[in-house]
């Protein structure tokens, strides 16, 4: 049971490549496949923190998977030609402003670690209902919102990772960050 969280991520992993390397067009196929995976986002890191399995290594794998879901994802935007050019741009911009985070926490603590914040969790929940927003022919208008949150996210992970005194990968939001950091200085 230990292993469960585990074995669920890296499921994600192998399902995040079958989304990238064997679908060619937009089908029901692709549909259930990111939904499993994109299931899978979401009960494995309760179940690790429930079986008190949580670990560095999982929470790497967890990052691996997702990035590799997100890679499926774009697959199935670009698939389905939904994604404008403006939203392309902002997708790239968001996306670069959160590659900076880990960059930051790499440098400051001599460790990679990606953080998963509130709004961060919100958006995953947000960006793995865009399928559903391309089969009901609302895509462009909910992946303008995905963008939103997303840039938000990354811009708020940036601001947590400059703050962060010590490294936390479950890091809830900046006002959190604010009273650890006043707990470790004893304020």
């Amino acid at each position: 049971m230990k292993n469960l969280a585990n074995v669920l991520t890296f499921s994600r992993v192998v399902l995040a490549l079958i989304l990238l390397f064997f679908f060619r067009d937009a089908s029901v196929s692709i549909l259930i496949v990111y939904t499993l995976a994109a299931f899978t986002d979401i009960i494995d890191g309760t179940i690790a923190r429930k079986t008190n399995s949580c670990s560095h290594t999982g929470a790497l794998l967890d990052s691996i998977a997702d990035f590799l879901l997100y890679a499926g994802l774009i697959k199935i935007v670009f698939v389905t030609r939904v994604l404008t050019k403006k939203l392309f741009i902002w997708m790239l911009l968001s996306l670069g402003i959160g590659i900076i985070a880990p960059i930051i926490c790499f440098i400051k603590h001599k460790k990679v670690f990606f953080i998963h914040s509130l709004l961060c969790k919100i958006c995953a929940g947000a960006v793995s209902l865009v399928p559903f927003a391309i089969c009901f022919g609302f895509a462009e208008a909910y992946i303008a919102f995905a963008l939103i949150l997303i840039t938000l996210a990354m811009i708020e992970i940036v601001i947590m990772s400059v703050m962060l005194k010590e490294p936390d990968p479950d890091a809830r939001s900046v006002y959190s960050i604010i009273k650890q950091n006043k707990a470790i200085q004893g304020v």
